[in-house]
C-alpha cells in the first residue's frame, strides 16, 4: 500500500507556495493586461499602502517585509514537520503582521496629520499677515516642513507645478485630512485670497481638528481591542509550543485528525478577534480623488 504521507506533504507545500505567489501578486497590484486600463486597486492593496505610509516606509520595503514575514512563518512549519502548521502560520503572519503594526502606524499618521495643521495655520498667516500668496507660502512650508512632514511636504519643494505639487502631497500622505486640505487648496487657488483664508478658518481648521478627536478617542480603543488579542494570541502559542514538545501530540497533528483540529482552532481564534473588532466600529472618513479634481480645475473653461 503506498503511503500517502509525501503526496500529502508535496501538496500542501505547493498550496502554500501558491497562496504566497497569489497573495504576493495581490500586494504589487501585478496585472498581466498591460494594454488595458488598470482596474480599481482592490481594498486590500488601499489598506497595505496606507498602513506603509503611517509606518513612514516605502511602498516596496513594506512588500518586502511581508513577503520575508510570511516565509519565515512557513518555514517554521516545515522545520515543525507539520505541513498544515505552516499553512497557519503563513495566514496568521500574512494577516496578523498588518494588525501589529496598524496601532504604531494610526498614532505616527495622528502625529503627522496634527503636523500638518499646524503647517496649515503657518500657511494662513503667510497670507493674513504677511500678504504672500499662496503658492509662495506653499513653497515655503516645503521648505521647512519639520521632521513629520519632510517626505510628505517635500514636493512643495521642487518647484514646478503647484497643483501637481499639491496632488502628490496627498498621494503621498495617504490621509483624508491632508487629501481634503489638498483639496481645499486646488479649488481655491484661483479664487480669492479673502475667500482661500475663509475655507481655511472656517473649514479646514475646524474640521480637521474634529477628526484629529475622533481618530485620537479611535486609537486608544483600539489599542485596548489589540492588547486583549496579542493576550490571546500569545497565550494559545505558548499551549502550543508546549504541546509540540510531545512526540504523541506531534504525530497527531501531522494526521488528518490534527490537521482539522489545527485549522478549526484557528478559525474560531479569528472568529473571536473578527468578534472583538466588531465592538467598536471605526469611522471612515471620506477619501477624494486628487488626480481627477486637479484635471477639471486646470482644464480649459469655455
Amino acid at each position: 500500500m503506498i503511503d500517502p504521507s509525501p503526496l500529502v506533504l508535496v501538496s500542501g507545500t505547493a498550496i502554500i507556495l501558491a497562496c504566497g505567489l497569489a497573495a504576493v501578486a495581490v500586494i504589487l497590484d501585478v496585472d498581466p493586461r498591460r494594454s488595458l486600463p488598470r482596474p480599481r486597486r482592490s481594498a486590500l492593496v488601499e489598506r497595505e499602502r496606507d498602513i506603509a505610509a503611517g509606518l513612514g516606509i516605502t511602498w516596496r520595503w513594506w512588500v518586502a517585509i511581508r513577503v520575508a514575514t510570511t516565509l519565515a512563518a512557513v518555514a517554521a512549519g516545515v522545520v515543525a514537520g507539520i505541513w498544515v502548521l505552516a499553512l497557519v502560520l503563513a495566514v496568521t503572519t500574512f494577516s496578523g503582521l498588518r494588525f501589529a503594526v496598524a496601532g504604531r502606524a494610526a498614532t505616527r499618521s495622528l502625529r503627522m496629520e496634527r503636523a500638518f495643521l499646524t503647517q496649515l495655520r503657518h500657511v494662513r498667516d503667510l497670507m493674513a499677515i504677511g500678504n504672500q500668496p499662496l503658492d509662495s507660502a506653499l513653497q515655503e512650508i516645503g521648505r521647512n516642513p519639520g521632521r513629520e512632514l519632510q517626505y510628505v511636504l517635500a514636493p512643495l519643494a521642487q518647484g514646478g507645478s503647484i497643483v501637481d505639487n499639491l496632488v502628490a502631497c496627498g498621494i503621498r500622505a495617504r490621509s483624508p485630512i491632508v487629501e481634503q486640505a489638498c483639496c481645499v487648496l486646488i479649488w481655491a487657488r484661483t479664487r480669492s485670497l479673502d475667500a482661500l483664508i475663509g475655507a481655511i478658518d472656517d473649514v479646514l481648521l475646524p474640521v480637521g481638528e474634529a477628526q484629529l478627536a475622533v481618530q485620537e478617542e479611535a486609537v486608544v480603543t483600539l489599542a485596548q481591542q489589540r492588547a486583549v488579542t496579542f493576550a490571546m494570541a500569545g497565550l494559545l502559542l505558548f499551549m502550543f509550543a508546549t504541546v509540540l514538545r510531545v512526540d504523541a501530540f506531534r504525530a497527531f497533528y501531522q494526521t488528518s485528525a490534527g490537521a482539522a483540529v489545527l485549522l478549526a482552532s484557528t478559525g474560531i481564534f479569528f472568529a473571536l478577534v473578527a468578534a472583538l473588532g466588531r465592538i467598536v466600529s471605526v469611522p471612515k472618513w471620506t477619501r477624494w480623488d486628487l488626480r481627477r479634481l486637479a484635471e477639471q480645475e486646470t482644464r480649459p473653461r469655455v
